[in-house]
């Protein structure tokens, strides 16, 4: 099966160098040998995974809390009773 990632990118609206064109070419086709590869693995005697890992979410209830130095150290400023962090977005750029 062959691909042509100029395809691609005229779906995606998006102009590649002749360069660029090259590289994401081949980076493709490796990508699709490597999955070539992953099909040609016997996994009849695999069990299927329904998770990957035995952890498990540990939940506790939510509630106010009127007691506010039990969290001052991990933030120090408070307004309208609500706890204030620092800004981590900044949504002008």
């Amino acid at each position: 099966m062959e691909f042509d990632i100029s395809k691609y990118a005229k779906l995606a609206k998006i102009r590649l160098s002749e360069e660029e064109r090259a590289k994401y070419q081949k980076d493709l086709e490796e990508i699709l040998g490597h999955v070539d590869e992953l099909k040609r693995v016997d996994t009849s005697k695999v069990e299927p995974m329904t998770g990957g890992t035995s952890l498990r979410n540990v939940f506790r209830e939510d509630k106010e809390s009127s007691d506010r130095a039990e969290f001052s150290p991990d933030f120090p400023v408070e307004e309208n009773r609500l706890l204030k962090v620092p800004k981590v977005l900044d949504h002008g750029a």
